[in-house]
C-alpha cells in the first residue's frame, strides 16, 4: 500500500513537472516594434538587443559573402565565440580587414572561390572594409544574448519568444546613434517604438 502511494506521488511530480515545462514556454513572446533616427526617418538595418541572465551559445554558422564588390549582408549579428565565414564569391580579389575594439583582423588578398574565418570573442562592433575595393563596407555586432534583431528596410524589428523578466534593451545604428533603456517584458507579445540618436 504505501509504495503505491510512493509511486503515484512519483507519478503526480512527473505529471506537475511535465505540464509546468510545457506552459513556460508559452509565457515567452516577441518584443516587437520600429527604430528610427528622430526627425531623419526610419532607422534601416538598426541591431536592437536585449542584455539579461541569459547568455548565449556561439552559432553555429555565420557567413559574410562577398559578391559584386559588395557584403551581404551590410549588417549582422552573432554571438560570442561565432567563427564567420567570408568567401569570396566575386570576380575579383579582396582583402577584407577590420578596425573598432571588438575585433581587428587583416585577410590579406585572396580570390574567388576562397574562403577565409574569423573567430570573434569579444562583444562590441567590427567595421569591415576591403583595402581593394573602397566603397566596399559592411558592420558586425557581436552580443552575448540570443535576443537580437536588425531593423529591415522600413525600421521594423522582431526578437523572438523572449521570457518574461528585466533586461537592459539596446539599439545601435551604422550612423552612430544608440539608444538605451531598461525593459521589463512580461508575459506574451511587448511593442515598441524606439529613436535612436548620438551622443
Amino acid at each position: 500500500m504505501f509504495k503505491k502511494e510512493i509511486s503515484r506521488a512519483i507519478c503526480g511530480l512527473l505529471v506537475t513537472s511535465w505540464c509546468l515545462l510545457a506552459v513556460v514556454p508559452c509565457l515567452a513572446g516577441d518584443v516587437t516594434g520600429t527604430v528610427s533616427l528622430g526627425t531623419r526617418g526610419i532607422a534601416r538595418d538598426a541591431v536592437i538587443y536585449l542584455e539579461g541572465d541569459k547568455k548565449a551559445s556561439p552559432m553555429v554558422k555565420a557567413v559574410i559573402d562577398q559578391r559584386q564588390k559588395t557584403f551581404i549582408p551590410h549588417v549582422s549579428v552573432v554571438t560570442v565565440g561565432t567563427i564567420i565565414q567570408f568567401p569570396n564569391n566575386d570576380t575579383v580579389f579582396h582583402n577584407v580587414f577590420a578596425y573598432f575594439d571588438a575585433k581587428k583582423f587583416d585577410l590579406g588578398m585572396y580570390p574567388r572561390g576562397a574562403t577565409k574565418t574569423v573567430s570573434f570573442d569579444k562583444k562590441g562592433v567590427v567595421a569591415l572594409l576591403c583595402n581593394v575595393h573602397s566603397e566596399m563596407s559592411a558592420y558586425i555586432m557581436i552580443v552575448d544574448t540570443p535576443y537580437y534583431a536588425v531593423a529591415d528596410k522600413d525600421g521594423k524589428f522582431t526578437v523572438k519568444n523572449v521570457p518574461p523578466g528585466d533586461y537592459t534593451l539596446r539599439a545601435w545604428h551604422e550612423s552612430g546613434a544608440i539608444y538605451t533603456q531598461q525593459l521589463k517584458v512580461a508575459a506574451g507579445d511587448t511593442k515598441l517604438s524606439i529613436a535612436v540618436s548620438r551622443k
